[in-house]
Order: structure tokens, then C-alpha cells, then sequence
């Protein structure tokens, strides 16, 4: 290791050098492809070539971070530039993985490095009107802000990379035909989506599948959005959008299928067992229901500080709950589980490309929203893209049917139909 003492570093005072030797510490054990900047010009130099520099540019931050080393106090260091990342950042937060197993003492546990990127499961009570309000954080930002980060398709969850080489809007596209496919859309059948988003999902049903598409959501922005983006498809026969809470929709047996994209993360634990019963309600005999969601570990146990930065600055409310405990309530409302496939890998490119995204569009995004939103959501995406790679989340298309199959059900034997 090199270590290289810059401008003001010899006259450091002992308390600045513990600090700074308790930083060596810590990443002693870690790939040395990184520097760090302390707030008084010494540097930590462990290569010539670096892939990104660790700058801590405060020492009342630097010194928050020592005495509560939680994942939210490093996220809002970098959130407030007091602590900042230079170069790869992707690179940079895979620090936090290389961290797990390296033993610090208590004053020195920085170990949670970046790492407030699953959600936890909240105690909150969702009722519609709190639902509402955590939605309005999350979606409500702007949807030009959103547009840079999700790209031309504003399709807000996992796309499906057929082929390798495939760019984010043939991917989103091809993971909405996939879901067509697999809940076997027909001319004139009666579509709704719960939690729509943007609306690409009635779109795309009503042009190449001649449904009737029902969304609804309960953002504003993206009421707004999807009411417009149906006028100017020339939909308006076929698609209609509303701004409902999927609580206040009446009636029974209404669809014929219905889908549910990237929105069961909000409903909650204890309201697990009324969505499936809602949907199942609203679904005709012989109907599909495809749920598309985030799903946790089973066996990874997240601390409260981890999930912290999470429910404060991204996701409020948000819940996520292991694909085993999803089944099982799924079953218990009377659902037949047809279909289970889990598409990690494919959330892990999206959010590398959502990344990638943000960062070549950072002027504009600032514009847009602010540094402030910039940084947050650049942080979330990462932790995220790197939590789908590890593995402590993963995210599962379910296919569901309202009766058991039978001789002449409408799934084939196989699954062929899902690829042709």
C-alpha cells in the first residue's frame, strides 16, 4: 500500500490522523483500486490508477458518520456532498459487499458502506389515504426527471433482455409483449392494470392485442401522463385511465385478465391477502392475473438502520416479502399458481442502464428536480442494481389463474405459446 501525505497534511492534528488510520483500517482488506480525499488535503493513495476517489470533503460529517455508522448517515453525507465519489461509482458501491466480513470495532463500523438499499418491512398501516401520499413522494418528482432516467418508453420496472445486445427500449418493449403473451391477450377481452405508471403496459395491450385496457393509479403525474400519451395514440376507443385507488373499484368478474406490474411493493404485508382477494374478485371465472414484483431474501435478516435511507428518501411505506410467503397467500385467495418465473438478472441490466442514463443526463435532471434528487436516486439505483446482482432481492412474474386447470383450460400444456 502507498500512502502519500498532500497539501496540509503534515500539519494534521492527532485526532485527524486516528480518524484517517481508522479509514485504512477498514478498507485494508478491500481491492486497493481506489484513493481517498480527506477535507484538509491528505490523501490516502493506494494506486496511481484509480478507478474512484473516496472524498470526505467534511469533518463534522466525516465525524457523524464514526459516531452513528449507519447506512443513512453515509447516504445523506453523499446526498449533501460532504462525502462524494469520484470516477466509477457503480465500482465504488461494490465496496460495500467486499466490507461484509471485515472485523472493525464499534467506534469503526463502517461496514454498512452505501448499503441502504432494501426495503424494509414497515410497520406503517396502509391506508389509501397514507398510499397515497407515499406514492405522491415516489412518483411525483417530475416526469421529465423520470423520462431521463427510464428512457423513451417511461416503463418503470424489470425489462426483458431476449438478446444481449438488446437497448433498454427493445427490452421494455419485449417485456410487455411477454406479459401479453403469457396472460394470452385476445381481441376484445377486457384488460386491467393495476398500478398502470406511465401507461405503457394499455398501450401496447390495446394497439397489438385489440383489448379493452383499464389503468389505474393514484399519481397524479402519471395520470396526467397516461391520459395524454391516449389521446395522442388515438386510443381513446380502447384504452381509458383512471386516478383510483385499486381499493375503490367496484363490481365482479369484470376482466377477463388482469396485470399488475412493479406496484405490489406498495401494498403492504397485512393488506397482502385483500389485493389478491380484490383481484380475484374482479377477475371472471377462468381468468388470468400476472403479478410482476420485487420479492426479498428469505434468509437475508435486514437490520432497521439499513432500510432507513430507503423508507426516508425513495420509498415510504414500501414492503417487500420472500416469493414463498407471496405464494402462499396467493394460494390462500383461492388462486391457482400456473406459472413462477424469476427474471433477477434482467433487473440488474435495467438498472444499469437507468444509471447510466441519469449520469449522461445529469445537468438535465438536475434542472428538472435538483442536485439533491439527482444524488438520492443515483445512490438508490445503484444499491439496488447491486442488491439484484448479489441476490438479496430478486423479482418474480406470477401467473395466476382464478379456476383449477382442466381439460380444455386456456394455458397449454407447455410453455411454447409464451416465445412464438
Amino acid at each position: 500500500m502507498m500512502r502519500k501525505s498532500q497539501v496540509g497534511g503534515g500539519n494534521m492534528k492527532n485526532s485527524d490522523r486516528a480518524l484517517i488510520d481508522a479509514i485504512e483500517h477498514i478498507f485494508k482488506q478491500t481491492k486497493k483500486n481506489f484513493n481517498v480525499e480527506f477535507w484538509n488535503g491528505e490523501t490516502i493513495k493506494y494506486t496511481d490508477t484509480p478507478e474512484f476517489t473516496l472524498k470526505f470533503n467534511d469533518k463534522e460529517a466525516f465525524m457523524g458518520i464514526i459516531r452513528k455508522p449507519t447506512a443513512i448517515t453515509f447516504a445523506e453525507s453523499f446526498i449533501d456532498k460532504t462525502f462524494d465519489i469520484e470516477g466509477n461509482v457503480i465500482e465504488a458501491l461494490t465496496l460495500k459487499d467486499q466490507l461484509n466480513d471485515v472485523e472493525i470495532s464499534n467506534t469503526d463500523k463502517l461496514t454498512l458502506l452505501l448499503k441502504g438499499t432494501s426495503i424494509k418491512e414497515a410497520i406503517n398501516m396502509h391506508t389509501k389515504e397514507k398510499d397515497k401520499e407515499n406514492i405522491a413522494h415516489h412518483y411525483d418528482i417530475s416526469n421529465d426527471f423520470y423520462k431521463l432516467a427510464l428512457g423513451s418508453s417511461m416503463t418503470y420496472s424489470c425489462a426483458y433482455f431476449k438478446h444481449e445486445e438488446d437497448n433498454l427500449t427493445k427490452a421494455q418493449e419485449s417485456k410487455v409483449d411477454y406479459i401479453c403473451k403469457k396472460l394470452r391477450l385476445k381481441a376484445g377481452e377486457k384488460l386491467l392494470d393495476v398500478g398502470c405508471g406511465w401507461g405503457k403496459m394499455i398501450i401496447w395491450a390495446a394497439k397489438h392485442y385489440g383489448v379493452e385496457a383499464h389503468g389505474v393509479t393514484i399519481s397524479e403525474e402519471q395520470y396526467k401522463y397516461v391520459k395524454e400519451k391516449i389521446k395522442e395514440e388515438k386510443l381513446e376507443d380502447k384504452c381509458f385511465v383512471e386516478l383510483k385507488d385499486y381499493r375503490d373499484i367496484k363490481g365482479e368478474e369484470i376482466y377477463d385478465k388482469i396485470v399488475s406490474v412493479g406496484m405490489f411493493e406498495h401494498v403492504g404485508t397485512k393488506n397482502l391477502p385483500l389485493y389478491f382477494k380484490d383481484m380475484h374478485r374482479l377477475l371472471k371465472e377462468d381468468g388470468l392475473f400476472m403479478n410482476h414484483g420485487i420479492t426479498c431474501s428469505k434468509k437475508i435478516v435486514v437490520s432497521k438502520e439499513e432500510c432507513d435511507f430507503i423508507e426516508k428518501y425513495i420509498f415510504p411505506g414500501g414492503e417487500l416479502h420472500a416469493i414463498s410467503s407471496v405464494l402462499e397467500v396467493m394460494e390462500e385467495t383461492d388462486f391457482e399458481v400456473c406459472d413462477v418465473e424469476c427474471l433477477r438478472e434482467h433487473y440488474n441490466k435495467t438498472l444499469v442502464h437507468w444509471v447510466n442514463n441519469l449520469m449522461e443526463n445529469k445537468e438535465k435532471a438536475i434542472q428538472y428536480a435538483s442536485e439533491k434528487t439527482y444524488r438520492t436516486w443515483l445512490l438508490y439505483m445503484i444499491g439496488c442494481a447491486l442488491n439484484f446482482n448479489s441476490g438479496s432481492i430478486s423479482i418474480y412474474q406470477v401467473l395466476l389463474s382464478k379456476s383449477p386447470k382442466k381439460p380444455g383450460y386456456n394455458i397449454p400444456l407447455t410453455r411454447e405459446y409464451m416465445y412464438n
